[in-house]
């Protein structure tokens, strides 16, 4: 019968597992409570005994993604910028006149768009120049929104700053070149004149290209009237 081992200063003295485990000189399996192999006959040194590797799970750490801030139109501004251009449109309408109160809406709006150039690029604010052509086209819509858009730098506004926007890049560019005509055309028309008095010459029918048609519609019509009632008393 095979003696334990005498435990030495060398090494220091392992315990046995609590669960079973395999003999270190056949790799039996054995129980607990066994301290020599039925097997191979050989004491079972507790240091020899391969013990089980324990696999500590790591925990994955979750890192929160920031949640993405988007600029969004202000009603409020909308409403407020509203009210404002329409008290200036009559003001300037009143004292100034029609065409002239014209002239100081069409420099407000010039002005304030490049103010908005100016001041996206002071803010670092993407696309800037989308900004600006965006109010100078559609003053009433895109300078309120960029009025609440400049309240947050950080944040994002796809319907303007995006990048696959080439519909609504197209859209405004073709927007830009009717309004630039129209300006030409009035240019070239130049100021409607007035009599001395104020009110516009008064035109005769003979002076337009279908006034004598319309005064010989208009003198048969009243021909057939004349003669309708005496048709119907000869009757």
């Amino acid at each position: 019968m095979a003696e334990l081992p005498e435990e030495t200063g060398s090494r220091p003295a392992a315990a046995f597992p609590d669960e079973p485990f395999a003999c270190p000189n056949c790799g039996q399996m054995l129980a607990s409570e066994c301290r020599i192999c039925p097997s191979c006959k050989q004491a079972i040194d507790p240091n020899d005994i391969e013990r089980p590797h324990v696999v500590i799970p790591i925990v994955e750490q979750v890192i929160a993604l920031p949640v993405k801030e988007y600029a969004r139109f202000s009603w409020g501004i909308f409403w407020a910028t509203l009210g404002i251009w329409l008290t200036v449109a009559m003001i300037t309408e009143r004292f100034l006149g029609y065409q002239k109160g014209q002239w100081v809406l069409g420099g407000l709006v010039l002005l304030s768009s490049l103010w908005v150039l100016r001041d996206a690029r002071a803010k670092n604010i993407p696309k800037p120049f989308r900004w600006s052509l965006g109010a100078m086209l559609l003053w009433i819509l895109i300078f309120p929104w960029y009025l609440a858009r400049r309240r947050t730098p950080k944040a994002e506004c796809p319907t303007i700053e995006g990048e696959g926007g080439r519909v609504a890049r197209t859209l405004l560019f073709v927007l830009l070149f009717f309004i630039l005509l129209s300006a030409l055309m009035m240019l070239l028309k130049g100021p409607s004149k007035t009599s001395p008095g104020g009110n516009k010459p008064a035109t005769k029918g003979t002076q337009m290209p279908g006034g004598k048609i319309a005064a010989l519609i208009n003198a048969t019509a009243v021909q057939a009237s004349a003669r309708a009632p005496s048709e119907a008393s000869q009757t």
